[in-house]
């Protein structure tokens, strides 16, 4: 690759304090079989050996930025943005390994269908140790992921790319930090066609010094922020009531009462009614979703006949799938 050839993808690694995976995250991204990328790192203000880790490796295709100060993570993100040169942006995170094929098997699918502005991939979870722990799945078609976001984040956050024009027309929002790419993520999803391809591009390590495992009061915050836009689609008013009512989906209790059962129902059949007007979501790819959700509700609920309220809601229709749900709510 010369300089007078336009670099086709950005990929962006924000870096602070990762010392312990730092290297092996850059090494997998410069041995991708693709090769007409940048990567461009952002170090903010990282006070172990990070910067050293970063300066040894001697490739042109790395665009270094060293921010002295650290800004946060939306900063150092929506900097990257700015700086970045490539027609499409994936993400990498400082701690997670790239399977080598991962730029090569995304590019191609966003060249070869224009028409889709967000791609994401599968995962498989590994330890701090390097251990595989499970395969994250995650939906392919767009319909599906458009249905899913409205109740949790479709994607994983460091397998996206996306087109680089589209990406920094919303960019991240500092407002929704600890969940920034839920938001920015929803945003692409309710205007264009989005998806995730059915292939692990990264393996994705889950640890106790993650964000997402130190943050998870500001995330909720950030969440509840990006549902209410969501719903604001289907609702005319998002109500604090019905925001928390939604937001329980994603962060249910342990023991949810009858009260609050029947209230997460009724949440539930408005959205399924709502729509049914509105026509914004596929309704049998939502009715699914909302048959899921009343289920995973009922799991928790102290309700007594969970089978009797599972079935006997207009949120059922059967399926062959059904029989295995309704066994476990009698053994719940």
């Amino acid at each position: 690759m010369t300089k007078e050839t336009p670099i086709a993808v950005t990929v962006l690694m924000p870096v602070y304090n990762s010392e312990l995976y730092l290297k092996d995250a850059i090494d997998s991204i410069l041995n991708q079989t693709f090769k007409n990328f940048e990567l461009l790192i952002v170090n903010d203000g990282s006070s172990d050996s990070s910067d050293k880790i970063i300066r040894s490796f001697d490739d042109s295709r790395i665009n270094y930025i060293n921010n002295q100060v650290n800004k946060g993570i939306v900063a150092a993100l929506n900097e990257g943005l700015n700086l970045s040169r490539g027609k499409f942006i994936a993400r990498m995170d400082a701690d997670d390994i790239a399977d080598s094929e991962r730029l090569a098997k995304q590019y191609e699918f966003l060249v070869e269908n224009p028409d889709y502005k967000l791609c994401g991939t599968n995962a498989i979870a590994i330890n701090n140790k390097g251990e595989e722990n499970r395969r994250i799945k995650r939906p392919h078609s767009s319909e599906k992921i458009k249905v899913l976001q409205l109740f949790r984040n479709a994607f994983i956050h460091p397998t996206i790319m996306a087109d680089a024009e589209v990406m920094k027309s919303f960019g991240y929002a500092k407002d929704y930090e600890y969940a920034e790419d839920y938001l920015l993520f929803s945003q692409i999803t309710m205007n264009h066609k989005v998806t995730n391809l059915d292939y692990s591009g990264i393996k994705y390590r889950l640890h106790s010094e993650s964000i997402s495992a130190k943050k998870l009061d500001e995330m909720a915050i950030s969440e509840m922020k990006t549902m209410k836009y969501l719903l604001s689609f289907l609702f005319d008013d998002v109500s604090d009531f019905v925001l928390a009512s939604h937001h329980s989906l994603l962060r249910p209790k342990q023991h949810i009462n009858p009260q609050e059962t029947q209230q997460i129902e009724k949440h539930l059949l408005a959205i399924k009614n709502i729509n049914s007007n509105k026509l914004l979501f596929s309704a049998a790819t939502l009715d699914t979703q909302l048959k899921k959700e009343w289920f995973e509700t009922l799991k928790k609920s102290t309700l007594k006949n969970k089978v009797k309220a599972f079935i006997s809601s207009e949120l059922f229709s059967f399926h062959m799938s059904d029989v295995k749900r309704l066994f476990k709510l009698l053994f719940v």
